[in-house]
């Protein structure tokens, strides 16, 4: 106990001493004319999976700005541009041109244009109706969220369109820019070479998402099923917030001695996607970002929890067109969708000799988002325009 309150404290007077540094960079920024970025990430759990790429996208910015980076995460060695500072203390900071964020936000520092920087790359939906509401509500302090393709647009169009009048709130400008972090893994993948492809990536949504869609609730039953019946390796992979959840460490400790059984947490997942032939996942976006980064299929687990939300006739639910968002449309074309577990090592055991017939259309709809490649020109050109924008 005493520990904790000195740690917060400490913390405490970290922040103080951040406050005093940022601001002395931003009078220093004034007298040079240069512009101030401040990018920031709150979430101390996922700081390093968010961020990796952060630097490099504002790279060619760097000789006529200056650019400051913000987290929570005081467990963790990040770079020598990192400050750690809380957003309690953001009041007392005298302003810079741009904040940026990859997660969502609810304090900003004042006189800045706030951008987000959204991390799907297809559109997935949130599949509750709270935490969707919840979420227009937060990004209308945006200024405008960067988006990775038109189907995403389309998605948080309809979201600000069903949720604006009772909120009474703005949306923010929506520009399609690709999705830089994509471009940047795409490369570290390619470099890797990594081919023997005797693993199944298994990689469940967050569980505190919609628990009762989730493919944790069989996680145990697939896991068992896959070391016994299957030739392959299987790798558990959770979602960054959950690794310390009691359900996941169960799951964990249940299986982490058993051969074939590898469980990751590594900040860099690029070599974990490079040398799994597929992925088993929810309804998470993960799934397309594994496809379109590897060309290899995903299996799809679809509850019946999950496929009769999709198909509701429910007025409240049927009107936000679940079954025709992309991200379900198109399953079966880059994967095969499974609502049960009762024949899963056959289907996998032959999934994995013909995975490589999923390639062409995997690339279709990969090709589709157009920004794909050259994302980081996009965000640069974007940027510009909203700084000298009057």
């Amino acid at each position: 106990m005493l520990k904790n309150f000195l740690n917060r404290i400490f913390l405490f007077i970290k922040s103080i001493f951040s406050v005093f540094y940022i601001n002395a960079l931003i009078l220093s920024s004034r007298a040079t004319k240069k512009k101030i970025f401040f990018f920031y990430y709150p979430r101390k759990l996922t700081t390093k999976i968010h961020t990796f790429y952060i630097e490099d996208l504002f790279k060619s910015f760097s000789s006529e700005t200056i650019i400051i980076y913000g987290h929570e995460a005081h467990h963790i060695k990040l770079g020598k541009n990192y400050i750690y500072i809380k957003e309690n203390f953001f009041k007392y900071i005298l302003g810079v041109d741009i904040f940026f964020s990859t997660s969502v936000c609810d304090k900003f520092i004042k006189n800045s244009k706030k951008i987000y920087l959204n991390h799907h790359i297809y559109d997935s939906p949130l599949v509750n109706f709270e935490k969707e509401k919840y979420l227009c509500k937060r990004l209308s302090s945006y200024d405008a969220v960067l988006i990775a393709s038109e189907n995403l647009i389309k998605l948080y169009n309809n979201m600000f369109k069903r949720h604006s009048d009772d909120l009474e709130i703005n949306m923010p400008q929506l520009i399609e820019i690709g999705y830089p972090k994509f471009d940047f893994l795409q490369k570290k993948i390619k470099d890797l070479n990594e081919n023997n492809e005797k693993y199944i990536l298994i990689s469940p949504t967050n569980i505190l998402a919609d628990p009762k869609f989730n493919l944790i609730n069989d996680v145990v039953e697939l896991i068992e099923k896959l070391i016994n019946k299957t030739d392959f390796n299987i790798i558990f992979r959770p979602h960054p917030t959950n690794r310390h959840d009691p359900k996941i460490l169960k799951i964990k400790d249940a299986f982490i001695e058993r051969d074939k059984f590898y469980y990751d947490t590594s900040e860099d997942y690029t070599e974990t996607f490079s040398k799994s032939f597929c992925m088993i996942a929810d309804h998470s976006d993960t799934a397309y970002m594994f496809s379109f980064l590897t060309m290899r299929p995903v299996v799809f687990y679809s509850n019946d929890n999950l496929e009769n939300f999709i198909n509701s006739k429910e007025e409240k639910i049927k009107s936000y067109d679940y079954k025709n968002l992309n991200y379900f449309i198109n399953r079966d074309k880059i994967g095969i969708i499974i609502n049960n577990l009762s024949s899963i090592s056959d289907k996998i055991n032959t999934l994995s000799m013909e995975y490589k017939k999923f390639a062409p259309s995997i690339l279709k709809f990969k090709s589709e988002i157009k920004y794909l490649g050259r994302s980081k020109e996009r965000f640069e050109e974007e940027i510009k325009k909203l700084l000298f924008k009057s």
